[in-house]
C-alpha cells in the first residue's frame, strides 16, 4: 500500500473494476475508455518529464495538479519524489437541508429575548493556507 496515496484511492486501485463499478465513490476519476485516472496531487520543485511518461498535466496553484495517468502508471507516478500526496476525485451530493433546525438555531429564535440575528456581520477570508472568520 503506498502511503502517498489517500486511502479511498488505495482502496479503488486494489478493487477489481468489475466491483468498482459498482460502487459510488470508488471508480470515480477513472475513464474505462481511455483506461486512465485523473488525480489530484500536492507537489514541490517540478514535475517535468510527466508528459514523456504519457501523463497529461493541469497546473493548479499552490503546488497542486491535476494529472490524468494511464492506469498502470498510477503507482510510478506516485513515486516521483516531487509528488508528496495524490487522491481521486470526489462525487458529492446535493442535499436539500434546513440550516436553522441544522444548527439547532429554532430553540433560540423561538423564546424571549427573540434573536433574529439582525444587525450581525460576518467575513470569512480564505487565503488558502489560513481562514479567519471575523463577526462583529
Amino acid at each position: 500500500m503506498n502511503q502517498k496515496l489517500e486511502n479511498l484511492l488505495n482502496l479503488a486501485l486494489e478493487t477489481p473494476e468489475t466491483e468498482r463499478m459498482r460502487t459510488d465513490n470508488l471508480n470515480v476519476g477513472f475513464d474505462g475508455e481511455s483506461r486512465t485516472w485523473e488525480l489530484i496531487v500536492k507537489y514541490h520543485g517540478r514535475l517535468t518529464g510527466l508528459e514523456a511518461l504519457g501523463v497529461s498535466v493541469e497546473y493548479l496553484i499552490n503546488s497542486y495538479a491535476i494529472l490524468t495517468v494511464p492506469e498502470g502508471l498510477v503507482e510510478a507516478v506516485s513515486n516521483i519524489e516531487e509528488i508528496e500526496y495524490v487522491e481521486k476525485p470526489k462525487r458529492y451530493y446535493y442535499q436539500d437541508i434546513s440550516p436553522a433546525a441544522d444548527s439547532c438555531m429554532t430553540q433560540v429564535t423561538l423564546r424571549d429575548p427573540f434573536l433574529s440575528g439582525e444587525g450581525v456581520l460576518v467575513a470569512v477570508l480564505d487565503s488558502g493556507e489560513r481562514v479567519i472568520i471575523l463577526s462583529g
